[in-house]
């Protein structure tokens, strides 16, 4: 028995000369599905562009919103929602641009616009396909996009 240790011993060791190790190969992941960009993604660029025309004098606040409202209109069309937003929007425009409120006070009031519409959506009928407009907004604002 004290002879079959050793060699049994032996065996196990020189069977493990051939045993090959399972190489590791870590999980692929899958390409990066590739969305095409959001209205309301499309429409964050436009008002960008337009933005920079702002900025260089060539348009005030409401020659702008008004050109990024061209933009939604070939994009996207009417919808009871973004109608809406689009005239407190232009609203807004128009006081700024007469020095009547201040850009904090823009921007608080376009701030309670946009949580006044994101209490009412869930009870909304019907809701419209693409509030792009609206929805472009919520994300400047930081506030999550209105549900489907």
């Amino acid at each position: 028995m004290k002879r079959l240790i050793p060699l049994v011993v032996v065996l196990a060791l020189a069977g493990c000369a051939n045993f090959k190790m399972p190489s590791y190969h870590p999980p692929t992941r899958p390409a990066p599905v590739e969305h095409p960009p959001s209205s309301s993604d499309l429409m964050l660029h436009e008002a960008n562009r337009i933005a920079e025309r702002v900025k260089a004098g060539e348009l005030n606040r409401v020659q702008a919103a008004d050109q990024l409202n061209a933009y939604r209109l070939r994009t996207v069309g009417h919808n009871a929602v973004d109608d809406d937003m689009f005239a407190t929007y232009r609203q807004i425009a128009v006081q700024r641009d007469a020095n009547q409120i201040s850009q904090e006070e823009a921007q608080a009031r376009m701030d309670a616009k946009l949580r006044e519409t994101l209490r009412r959506w869930p009870k909304l009928k019907p809701k419209p396909a693409n509030p792009a407009f609206t929805n472009f907004l919520l994300k400047v604002y930081g506030l999550p996009p209105l549900g489907y």
